[in-house]
């Protein structure tokens, strides 16, 4: 088997202690930026290879996977499976594969062939393909996390400062006012595809919602979906994304800041329902914005990688991708 690893140089979780067991394991690149990455899978791709374990979080495997396929479709060749190790912030892709808080003993596992191959489906959007999509709260909070990045930076000393810190001073500085203080902007979604199944807690209700018609409208606390369970930081948003190989689990709801404080620890086990949250099985649906005078688009993020805010978006489900893990997927 030829395998290969490509770890993000930025990742939090990298040491030089994970740099050194990396090298004994498996030929191993590092990366700083995607002109860099691009170069390194070009070159991978055009030497053959099957396996790719990527080092990071969500965000290095949208970004990644699109470069894999950009290399594959110009060298007339497969995807290789992807595998990977726990190094991001989010890290729900490497949760769902079984990956464990140690990245070396994980990667010299894939070097001795002790993954096994699943094919799963991902969500593309805007022409990327990631394991969830959210609109809405998270995507505020990614946009906030960015904003107070650039101000942290200016300050002396700043860009020492961590992930984690910044992610709680752009959520208590920037995003609970903000959802708290402002009108949430108000999107109709529409289901563009195979019937949509509408879920309960115990399973699914007996009515379905065929092609152009509305699945859900109202103030966007969240409108999210998702072919894994888990949406970063072991948050189980996504309890019936398992259910149906060709459909993802989309949530869609408009609960307040007091309702999304009160259930966070139902929400981490996966079991946070609500009168304010709505749950269905779709496989290509649209987002967009109801009110025509509101030109400044919604926020959306791929598997924590932050989008360009537009209008509308439509969220679909793609072939499968060959996901390479260490223990049976979750």
């Amino acid at each position: 088997m030829r395998a290969v690893a490509i770890i993000n140089a930025n990742a939090r979780g990298l040491t030089r202690r994970t740099r050194a067991a990396f090298s004994r394991a498996m030929r191993v690149h590092y990366t700083r930026s995607l002109v860099e990455a691009r170069t390194i899978v070009r070159d991978e791709i055009k030497r053959g290879v099957d396996l790719v374990v990527l080092g990071g979080g969500d965000g290095t495997f949208v970004m990644t996977l699109a470069l894999i396929a950009e290399a594959c479709r110009g060298e007339g060749r497969p995807e290789p499976a992807i595998g990977m190790v726990r190094l991001g912030s989010g890290n729900a892709l490497a949760t769902t594969l079984g990956a464990s808080d140690d990245p070396a003993r994980d990667l010299a596992q894939f070097a001795q062939g002790k993954a096994t191959w699943h094919p799963r489906r991902m969500i593309e959007v805007v022409g990327l393909r990631a394991p969830f999509v959210g609109v809405g709260l998270d995507a505020l909070v990614l946009e906030d996390q960015a904003a107070i990045g650039r101000v942290v930076d200016r300050v002396p000393g700043g860009r020492l400062l961590g992930g984690t810190a910044r992610y709680a001073l752009s959520v208590a500085l920037r995003s609970i006012p903000r959802f708290t203080f402002t009108d949430r902007v108000r999107v109709t979604v529409t289901n563009l595809g195979s019937p949509v199944v509408e879920m309960r807690p115990h399973g699914p209700i007996s009515r379905t919602i065929p092609a152009g018609s509305v699945i859900w409208s109202g103030a966007c606390t969240l409108v999210a979906a998702g072919t894994i369970p888990y949406f970063g930081f072991g948050l189980k948003m996504f309890p019936f994304a398992d259910r149906r190989e060709d459909r993802y689990h989309l949530r869609c709801g408009d609960p307040g800041m007091l309702e999304v404080l009160r259930n966070t620890p139902a929400a981490f086990r996966g079991d946070y329902f609500s009168d304010r949250v709505r749950d269905f099985l779709c496989d290509r649906i649209a987002i967009e914005v109801a009110d025509s005078d509101d030109h400044s688009g919604i926020s959306v993020e791929a598997g924590g990688e932050l989008i360009e805010r537009r209008p509308r978006v439509e969220l679909g489900l793609s072939p499968p991708v060959m996901l390479a893990t260490l223990a049976d997927p979750r």
